[in-house]
This record gives structure tokens, C-alpha cells and sequence, in this order.
């Protein structure tokens, strides 16, 4: 969601960047407005055969964790340049098949768009070369693991953890994306 043309820049951070505006209210009263912008991330679902990668994680500050291949994008880079450099930084892989398969948004006060990629039939062009802060081991899992690895606590993921939850509680979503991912 992009913020209001009269927004204006007032902290500018590593990470994200505030945001305040006014706003008139419905009685006539005007208020302040805030909100947090970042560049956009992108999550991975790589697949070789008829497995998925996940990343069992380390870095400083978040400790171990289970998530998604992916990370932030880039200024100025494009979130399909994001996707393809992160897989191959995280993973040593490519993939000549990479589909945009969702774009989430938290909305008006954060604004974070982060965009699904499936990336099919990857294949191993190099040695991963995670960031300096990323300790990172690549798991290989069934389609069925998958729905039990993001509920589990350590999934970091949160809005992929409820993409999934709610296609495993929608009829016919789960084989759905299943053929999604594997035809």
C-alpha cells in the first residue's frame, strides 16, 4: 500500500524509514499520522524433485530458527533480481523456472510488501554464500512436512505460516498448491 502524497519523510533508519502526515478526521479535526516503510523482501519456496527447501537459521539477535529462503531486496533491485540472487546466495542454486506466486502487504502503518517465489527444478551452480550475519543449513522436506515444520514455534515466517494454514483448512487449496509446486 503506498502511503499519502502528503506523507513526509521524518527518520530515516537502516531498515525503515517514518513517516508522518496529517489527517483530517471526520469532525473536522486534523491529526498525526505515522508509518514505517521498507524495501520489499522476498520468500522463496525452491524445489528439487519432489522436495522443498527450507533454512534452519542462526543469526545475531534472532538466535536459531526454521523459515523461508529469501531476505530483503536490494535498493533499486527488482523483487524477481532479489529472489534469484538470494536463492543463489542462500543456496548455491538456480532456477531457469522462478513464478511469482503471491505478494503480501502488513498494510498503511507498516508498509512492507514481501513477494512468493516458486522456483522450480533448481539446480546447483555454486557453493552457498549466505550473509555475514547468517548461519544457515538447508533442509530438504516432503510436501506433507512442510504443513508441519510452519507450525512449529520456531518457523519465523508468520504470514506464510497463515497462507499455509488456510489453505490446509480450504478444501481443495492443498492439492492445489501442490500441483502448484510440482507440475
Amino acid at each position: 500500500m503506498n502511503l499519502p502524497k502528503n506523507a513526509k519523510k521524518v527518520f530515516s533508519g537502516t531498515r525503515y524509514d517514518t513517516y508522518q502526515w496529517e489527517q483530517e478526521m471526520y469532525d473536522g479535526t486534523k491529526t498525526i499520522f505515522e508509518a514505517i516503510k521498507r524495501n520489499p523482501s522476498v520468500q522463496i519456496i525452491p524445489i528439487i524433485g519432489d522436495k522443498i527447501l527450507l533454512a534452519k537459521e542462526e543469526q545475531p539477535f534472532r538466535g536459531k530458527f526454521t523459515g523461508m529462503i529469501g531476505g530483503e531486496c536490494d535498493a533499486r533491485e527488482k523483487p524477481e533480481e532479489s529472489a534469484k540472487r538470494e536463492l543463489i546466495e542462500e543456496t548455491g542454486m538456480e532456477s531457469e523456472n522462478l513464478i511469482l506466486w503471491k505478494k503480501t502487504s502488513f498494510g498503511i502503518q507498516i508498509n512492507w510488501d514481501t513477494y512468493y517465489y516458486i522456483a522450480k527444478n533448481c539446480k546447483k551452480i555454486q557453493e552457498p554464500n549466505p550473509g555475514n550475519g547468517e548461519k544457515i543449513e538447508i533442509l530438504e522436506i516432503t510436501f506433507d512436512e512442510l504443513f508441519n515444520e510452519v507450525e512449529k514455534e520456531e518457523f519465523r515466517n508468520k504470514s506464510f505460516k497463515e497462507i499455509l494454514f488456510r489453505i490446509k483448512h480450504t478444501p481443495g487449496e492443498k492439492e492445489k498448491l501442490k500441483k502448484q509446486l510440482f507440475e
